[in-house]
């Protein structure tokens, strides 16, 4: 399986939602090779919803249900508004012939989470949530990978439980350097990598 990678200083130079997007989530949850920052994430978040792209709207939605850091406080009200907006706008992209391969299981990641989490207007729903993030894997996205082993086969959501599977979706994250997969392991086998 071919992981999905982002080079960061490629997507800096570059000014599309999308691209915003990528920063944003990978200074929120240290994914490709980004050091943890609130106040970069929620300013490449902003800069997406500036042009009203989809997913940097949900990004700043899951942000306001969450908080982020110390830079955005919970405001659940906000963040339902800002989600429902954004739902609509993200299956869009998935239904746009043009839309990348990449973009669109981005794009289909973040509809899983809206029903792993029952976000919006959406009914949370296990089983739908992980027939999207699985489909989300096994196309190379680190995070759901991350999710297969870390919530779904270890606690049987959506899913039987399989301790086997989800250790091996867990080292296969931990494999690619995903910092919470290789916590995440590291405290399930009590090792420290």
């Amino acid at each position: 399986m071919e992981i999905i990678k982002f080079d960061l200083q490629q997507l800096e130079n570059e000014e599309n939602g999308f691209a915003y997007y990528i920063l944003g989530r990978s200074y929120d949850l240290e994914e490709n090779g980004a050091e943890e920052s609130a106040e970069k994430a929620l300013f490449y978040y902003k800069k997406g919803c500036a042009i009203g792209y989809p997913l940097c709207l949900y990004s700043l939605g899951i942000s306001l249900k969450l908080g982020l850091g110390e830079v955005l406080k919970i405001d659940e009200q906000e963040a339902k508004k800002v989600l429902i907006d954004a739902y609509p706008k993200i299956n869009e992209i998935i239904e746009n012939p043009n839309t990348s391969k990449v973009e669109r299981t981005y794009a289909k990641f973040v509809t899983g989470a809206y029903y792993y989490f029952g976000l919006g207007n959406i009914k949370e729903d296990h089983k739908r949530a992980f027939e999207i993030i699985k489909s989300c894997a096994e196309e190379g996205h680190i995070a759901a990978i991350y999710d297969l082993g870390a919530n779904f086969f270890y606690n049987g959501n959506g899913t039987e439980k399989d301790l086997e599977l989800a250790d091996y979706y867990l080292k296969l994250a931990k494999d690619n350097d995903l910092p919470r997969a290789i916590k995440l392991y590291a405290k399930r086998h009590g090792t420290h990598k």
